[in-house]
C-alpha cells in the first residue's frame, strides 16, 4: 500500500496512518504500508532537472525548495511553490491531472529516493523482494 502521508511523519507508517487517520492496518506487516511524503508532488519537485525539461522555457526553479530533506515541507507549500514555479512554463502552470503522470514518469529515482526518506524506504523495501525472489 502506497499512500500521501498527509502530514509530518515522527513514527513507523502503520502507527502514523492510525494516529492520524484511524487507520487498523494490526494485520498488515509494516514492509507493506509505505508513505509518499505529505503529497506526490514532492517526488516530482525533488528532480527538477527532469521538471525544468518538460516545462521548457519560463520554468523557474529558484521558486523550489532546495532542502535536501523534501519531508520537511508541507503539501501546501510543495503545491505553491510548484505553481509559482510553472505559472511562466511553456507547458503551463502544473495541473495533476495534465501533468503529474507524465511527470512522475520523468523523475529520476535515485533523485527521489536522496530527498525522500519514506521513497528510499520504499525502494529499498522492494529491491531486497526482488534480490530474494
Amino acid at each position: 500500500m502506497l499512500v500521501d502521508s498527509e502530514g509530518s511523519v515522527n513514527s513507523p507508517p502503520r502507527a502514523h496512518l492510525h494516529e492520524r487517520d484511524g487507520w487498523d492496518l494490526s494485520g498488515v506487516d509494516e514492509d507493506h504500508v509505505h508513505l509518499m511524503v505529505q503529497a506526490m508532488e514532492t517526488w516530482i519537485v525533488a528532480d527538477q532537472d527532469a521538471l525544468s525539461a518538460y516545462c521548457q522555457q519560463g520554468f523557474r526553479a529558484n521558486a523550489l525548495s532546495s532542502r535536501d530533506d523534501l519531508e520537511e515541507e508541507d503539501k501546501i507549500s510543495v503545491a505553491d511553490a510548484l505553481n509559482r514555479a510553472t505559472e511562466q512554463a511553456r507547458k503551463g502552470r502544473y495541473h495533476k491531472i495534465h501533468h503529474a503522470a507524465v511527470l512522475l514518469a520523468q523523475v529520476d529515482p535515485a533523485k527521489a529516493r536522496k530527498r525522500d526518506r519514506h521513497c528510499e524506504r520504499a525502494a529499498n523495501i522492494l529491491d531486497a523482494s526482488i534480490a530474494a525472489g
